[in-house]
């Protein structure tokens, strides 16, 4: 698999250098954030839970990140690389190719690709593009819903006259346990008018029998499938809207996701499992209280999240500047604290895997292919019965370049 798309990477770029259809363009981006002193778990042993704590952080810079695209297209046919280099590594995150069907009514794509799912997963690495810093917590990638991109998938257009219709069919390698055939899909529908754009849109996925993509101890879930569980079988169905008018923008979103579990209690009582960051009522509910005894047991349960965002420029001689407030929920009632146990340092931690976080920021555009761009955020939650709040600041600085 490895030859093949290293071969179709390499005839990707040599037939689209020579095509007058070829694209290359990327993004640079560099970011560093600061945590105020944020709660934690420690302590914890096989049968007790461990007790609160308070984690001093120091900033933190993150390595620039460097993205090289090429989009090539030649009558009914195109494709697409995306490499993003990060810490002296280099990834593909996109390679792909598309052949027109029926026009642009039936398109098929095959390759590795971002799925079409929601506002953000095509979007997040072309950061001077939108509005804040971090993803909504719906593609955090400490708790994603499902895996960000696929290998297959079946996508169209319809102009209705005042709008456009699109849709698109998605599946893959995802987190399939064998012969299954996961599902996902999007659906929407933009209306366009006199300074206006808006967008409504619906996604979905169908896992079919799932199991993890990552180890108890290594690092958090590539989708939806928790480390430590032995299978899994989930469907999540989401909601979205993104209006334009003029120099505001407002965007919403609503995502729950199914899970019908079957955690492996192997894995759970494994060496590679951390106690430490458990609370009692975790470890009540894992293992009946002692982590060392652990059998495999069902987990059912839901997770929720939903996010608001707004935004509007004001065009000034100096460049454009976007004043934004964002709202971010997120409710998990299996997440963990430890993110190499599959969860999370926010949803698990709380009492009732819920948290809250609130953001305010700024984007500079001195020029369409710069931003620059300053938020704050509080996140609240639940912990061991009190109300617990913490700031965090960020700064990023993107850069978006193209080659003619």
């Amino acid at each position: 698999m490895k030859r093949m798309f290293s071969s179709f990477l390499l005839l990707g770029l040599l037939s689209g250098t020579a095509n007058a259809n070829t694209s290359i363009y990327g993004f640079i981006e560099g970011y560093v954030e600061k945590v105020e002193s944020s709660p934690g778990i420690s302590g914890g042993t096989d049968t007790t839970g461990g007790t609160f704590t308070r984690n001093e952080n120091a900033h933190e810079f993150q390595t620039p990140n460097v993205r090289l695209m090429v989009k090539n297209s030649k009558k009914n046919y195109s494709s697409f690389l995306n490499l993003n280099a990060s810490s002296g590594n280099v990834e593909t995150t996109n390679a792909w190719f598309e052949g027109k069907v029926a026009s642009n009514l039936f398109k098929i794509r095959i390759g590795k690709m971002y799925r079409k799912f929601g506002l953000y997963n095509e979007r997040l690495d072309a950061v001077p593009t939108y509005i804040g810093i971090e993803a909504p917590e719906l593609f955090d990638t400490d708790h994603l819903l499902v895996t960000r991109t696929t290998n297959l998938m079946f996508h169209g257009e319809k102009d209705l006259g005042d709008g456009t219709f699109y849709y698109a069919l998605t599946t893959g390698n995802d987190e399939r346990a064998g012969s299954e055939i996961p599902l996902g899909g999007d659906l929407r529908y933009t209306m366009y008018g006199d300074d206006i754009e808006w967008t409504f849109g619906s996604s979905f996925y169908i896992s079919g029998k799932a199991t993890p993509t990552q180890d108890v101890g290594a690092a958090s879930p590539d989708g939806g499938v928790v480390n430590y569980m032995k299978e899994d079988r989930f469907e999540v169905l989401g909601f979205y809207t993104e209006l334009k008018r003029k120099a505001l923008i407002f965007q919403a979103a609503y995502y729950q996701a199914d899970h019908n579990a079957v955690r492996d209690g192997s894995k759970l009582s494994g060496d590679s499992f951390d106690t430490a960051s458990l609370t009692q009522s975790q470890i009540n509910r894992l293992c009946n209280g002692n982590m060392d005894t652990c059998t495999d047991s069902e987990a059912n349960y839901k997770i929720k999240t939903w996010y608001i965002r707004t935004g509007y420029s004001f065009f000034t001689k100096m460049g454009e500047f976007v004043p934004y407030i964002q709202w971010d929920y997120y409710e998990n009632p299996e997440a963990l604290a430890n993110k190499k146990n599959g969860g999370d340092n926010e949803a698990g931690l709380a009492d009732d895997g819920k948290f809250n976080k609130q953001t305010v920021g700024m984007v500079y555009r001195p020029d369409p292919t710069i931003a620059i761009k300053i938020d704050a955020s509080n996140h609240s939650q639940d912990i061991n019965g009190e109300s617990v709040n913490y700031a965090e600041v960020r700064g990023s600085f993107s850069y978006m370049w193209t080659f003619k």
